[in-house]
């Protein structure tokens, strides 16, 4: 899921984006450096069947420390549901969520930043708990004099602990991404490119049901799927329209999202992203839609807020 309304509008993946939101360092701890420092942001993703979810980041810089700090919540609430007995008869109500608390530093040297987040992941269903530590570390390249980045980030390397009866502990969703950002100097536009997933090939889920073909003797064997697309499902596009330093519009594209959620019968416009971006004094808003199926996607909306004096 997205840290914010502008990853969410460009594809939700880039991490090599330039800018001033703080939940950016949750995408990658790379982007804490000093043009960051004292921004508070916060968004907010209503999710499907009325679950929630919200980022909460801030970022500081100290006198004394090189580089900076910053410290973020991912909190996705499941709301309320109705507990019942094994025949179906209302007993009760439970709550359940996901949280996620990171403290991330990073620090520029020349034109590269190095960063590190630890974070303390945790799940809450009715008496049933999870939780765990993650770390995330990467770097990015700033070009001096061109409005270029690019980088790479790991992300969740730990550990799960769980006290659900019978069943060990799920593997962290670990993930090796490299990326970049670049604006063509006469052009107003700005593109990102990541590649996500490196550490595992194939990402493609092939339904034998669903998608199939037929040998010599007319036995159903699964469709193979192609080298190419399977490259694919690893690339995610974005592109900013840069209408005014104050105003952007932005739209992306995930393959791996299209590819899974498209129904069979129809290609849809699962995987296209939308949004926009403005600043007014030292408030910036941002919206984010992301299309899942036609007719069914999900927004997001953020603010960020620069507390310099």
């Amino acid at each position: 899921m997205p840290a914010d309304a502008r990853q969410a509008a460009l594809g939700s993946r880039h991490f090599t984006l330039s800018g001033s939101e703080a939940t950016l360092f949750i995408q990658n701890p790379a982007l804490l450096d000093s043009a960051k420092s004292k921004n508070l942001a916060l968004s907010i993703m209503p999710y499907l069947a009325d679950t929630r979810l919200v980022n909460v980041a801030y970022t500081q810089a100290f006198k004394k420390i090189k580089g900076v700090w910053g410290g973020g919540l991912q909190y996705l609430d499941y709301g309320t549901l109705t507990q019942t007995d094994d025949l179906g008869n209302p007993i009760g109500e439970f709550r359940a969520s996901d949280y996620a608390l990171s403290v991330g530093y990073g620090n520029t040297i020349q034109n590269i930043t190095i960063g590190g987040s630890l974070k303390m992941v945790g799940s809450s269903l009715e008496s049933y708990r999870l939780w765990g530590l993650a770390l995330d570390w990467g770097a990015v390249f700033k070009h001096p004099r061109r409005d270029l980045t690019a980088g790479f980030v790991v992300k969740n390397l730990g550990v799960l602990r769980q006290n659900y009866a019978g069943h060990d502990a799920p593997p962290l969703p670990f993930d090796v991404r490299v990326g970049v950002t670049f604006k063509p100097e006469y052009m107003p536009l700005r593109f990102s490119l990541t590649a996500h997933h490196l550490n595992a090939f194939d990402q493609v889920y092939n339904d034998p049901a669903l998608f199939f073909d037929f040998d010599n003797n007319g036995n159903r064997v699964p469709r193979k799927i192609p080298v190419p697309e399977k490259l694919l499902r690893h690339l995610t596009v974005g592109a900013e329209i840069l209408i005014h330093p104050k105003c952007r519009l932005m739209v992306g594209y995930d393959h791996l999202v299209r590819q899974e959620l498209q129904l069979q019968e129809r290609v849809g416009l699962s995987g296209i992203s939308f949004g926009g971006w403005l600043k007014i004094k030292r408030f910036e808003f941002s919206y984010g839609r992301s299309q899942l199926l036609t007719g069914l996607g999900v927004s997001t909306f953020g603010m960020n807020v620069s507390l310099q004096k």
